[in-house]
């Protein structure tokens, strides 16, 4: 199995006639291999084939034998056609019937082409590999191929935030496949984020983590945990005053007086209204 290849972070969107731009798929990374027996791994090296019967069939249908591809599986609002990441995870995280349970709008985007009739392309450039991956497969229902663009990477980056989509990838046209490796100026994200000032409202006992809320109208409501960006210097800043502050404890969590303000980054509020993938940016004094 290959290892895929990872992206590198860029702040900005930028336009580039050495590069394409894509949409970036808010799902689960997925290395799709087309033999005898299609088998869909993650990225981390687990055979997911058996819980998606549903993306292997049609990858059966879509392609020959000696293909392997690179993409996302996701589940899509069936209304909206936007990746729905909960709904992604839940999916992940099921069980389901062969034959039985059929998810809608699971999908599988294919953005690369690693092999094609067993023959290794790695080493071929990626406008090479996005014209082998075009001859290759055949969209169905379930296996699509992303699209590019070579001009508007920051009018789409703007569209994404507009319609609240994960961001894009800027990718250069010559570069080649490098399985496992993050080469700095290869493959770029660009996230879109959103940001907003929270409250500290306690700290986990168990692990580095702060319960974080935002305050509206004079109400504090809860955001959820808040995980990353709290580096050990700011942690020797902020927890003691956090001590200092503690009004309760149970066996897991402290809780504490909402006076400490910090800056927090993060993807989007989720169905159950807390941000997803909190971090931190700034701690006010």
């Amino acid at each position: 199995m290959i290892h895929p290849m990872l992206l590198a972070d860029a702040p900005e969107p930028f336009e580039s006639k050495a590069h394409i731009a894509e949409l970036k798929i808010d799902g689960i990374r997925g290395i799709l291999e087309v033999e005898e027996q299609v088998r869909l791994y993650t990225r981390h090296q687990n055979d997911v084939s058996y819980r998606y019967q549903e993306i292997t069939q049609a990858a059966a249908q879509a392609t020959g034998d000696g293909t392997t591809l690179d993409g996302e599986f996701v589940v899509c609002d069936i209304t909206t056609g936007k990746p729905d990441f909960e709904e992604t995870m839940a999916r992940f995280s099921s069980n389901p019937k062969p034959g039985i349970d059929r998810t809608p709008g699971l999908t599988y985007v294919a953005f690369d082409i690693l092999q094609y009739k067993g023959k290794d392309l790695t080493k071929l450039n990626l406008m090479q590999r996005k014209e082998i991956l075009e001859e290759a497969v055949t969209e169905n229902e379930v296996i699509k191929k992303i699209r590019y663009m070579e001009h508007g990477f920051i009018p789409l980056f703007d569209l994404c935030k507009q319609q609240q989509l994960e961001g894009i990838v800027i990718k250069r046209r010559d570069s080649r496949y490098y399985p496992g490796k993050r080469p700095e100026d290869l493959w770029q994200r660009v996230v879109v984020y959103q940001r907003e000032q929270c409250v500290v409202l306690g700290y986990s006992k168990r692990e580095i983590a702060w319960l974080i809320g935002v305050e509206r109208d004079g109400v504090i409501t809860s955001a959820g945990m808040l995980k990353y960006g709290i580096t050990p210097s700011v942690r020797k800043e902020v927890f003691p005053i956090l001590k200092k502050t503690t009004i309760r404890e149970t066996k897991d969590f402290a809780y504490v007086d909402p006076t400490i303000k910090v800056d927090v980054r993060y993807r989007h509020w989720t169905k159950q209204n807390k941000m997803r993938l909190a971090v931190l940016e700034r701690v006010h004094q």
